[in-house]
């Protein structure tokens, strides 16, 4: 005996068949072109299409294929945003090694910056005057001397780096301080 089919079991069966009339429709749009090797020669074969729009959408679609560049003398470079510098590869993307090496740079460079900013903050401590930028025509409110600072809470989880740096920060203020005390009494005898 033959039963009819209800409209909600043939749903399926049509978004497939859509579904595959769409991917037969873009592979027969694509027009067929050798692999690209690197970057450069991805652009120069996106360069042939008209339409804009696809155009940068395939650039992008180089850019992420590759993460390397061709250097003027042969070879390719790889740039590192958050480094603001670039590695030198052996081809158009970074090997495991070459990647290893990169982050391990990076780490370096994280430590680098995090001693230059205490090296800044310890030298404002002891020069004690506030870093503050601000713009030229933007007026500051310092607090005066009758203005009392609020003091900051005790530190919650002994032995973070946050309160050891708290205790850092105020023995190198309070050894500043009693420096200069000791040197005014030198003075005034």
């Amino acid at each position: 005996m033959f039963t009819a089919r209800r409209p909600a079991e043939r749903l399926p069966a049509t978004i497939v068949a859509a579904t595959a009339i769409v991917i037969v429709t873009i592979r027969l749009s694509v027009p067929s072109s050798p692999a690209a090797r690197d970057f450069e020669e991805c652009t120069e074969q996106v360069q042939k299409i008209s339409l804009d729009t696809e155009r940068v959408a395939r650039i992008m679609d180089c850019g992420a294929r590759f993460a390397g560049r061709r250097k003027l003398g042969g070879g390719y470079a790889y740039y590192d945003l958050l480094q603001n510098r670039s590695f030198d590869i052996a081809g158009p993307n970074p090997t495991a090694n070459e990647r290893t090496r990169i982050h391990s740079e990076y780490i370096r460079f994280l430590e680098l910056q995090r001693r230059e900013a205490a090296l800044a903050e310890l030298e404002q401590l002891a020069t004690g005057e506030p870093q503050v930028e601000t713009p030229v025509d933007t007026p500051v409110d310092l607090p005066g001397p009758t203005t009392k600072l609020s003091k900051s809470k005790p530190c919650m989880i002994k032995g973070s780096l946050s309160c050891t740096w708290v205790k850092l920060t105020s023995a190198v203020r309070n050894g500043f301080a009693s420096n200069s005390k000791a040197q005014t009494l030198a003075n005034s005898r």
